[in-house]
């Protein structure tokens, strides 16, 4: 489980990474993919996330559990205040954010045993209320959120090169 989780978030780094390289910096901070978010605004996000999601497996080693989202606020309004912290921020720092948050969650999960990641914990976004493992927080919660943005920005590339 480890190895094979270890390997997704590697390849999945590389498939975003990829799905990013030779677009122009301009390109990387002007053209929308997600609406009005450029691709850097959704590495950003994505980064972010990862940041969370790293948080929550360190809750959920020390404490037992992940410490659950807060019932106030949305997802879209953190997302809308994440994006305007970095909508000052160079290409480069975003980049390097996404890279680090990667690197950190790559390593918390080196960290783990095979019978942490198993662990059970309550699921802390909110309206969740299924258990689900550490191994699947990261499946989930990380490499499926990055899946989705890479592919939109894949699609969106291809509608830019047509």
């Amino acid at each position: 489980m480890k190895t094979e989780l270890l390997e997704k978030l590697a390849r999945n780094r590389d498939e975003l990474l990829n799905a990013i390289a030779g677009v122009s910096e301009e390109q990387i901070a002007t053209i929308p993919v997600v609406e009005a978010w450029t691709i850097k605004d959704v590495v950003g996000h994505i980064a972010y996330w990862e940041q969370v999601i790293h948080d929550h497996l360190r809750e959920s080693l020390t404490e037992g559990k992940p410490h659950p989202q807060s019932p106030d606020g949305t997802d879209d309004a953190t997302n809308a205040d994440e994006s305007a912290k970095r909508q000052t921020w160079a290409w480069q720092r975003v980049r390097a954010e996404f890279e680090n948050a990667r690197r950190a969650l790559i390593q918390r999960v080196e960290s783990m045993s095979e019978i942490q990641l198993a662990f059970q914990v309550p699921n802390p976004w909110r309206g969740m209320t299924h258990f689900y493992s550490l191994a699947q927080m990261v499946e989930e919660d990380a490499l499926s959120h990055c899946r989705e943005h890479t592919e939109q920005i894949r699609k969106r590339r291809v509608e830019i090169e047509r």
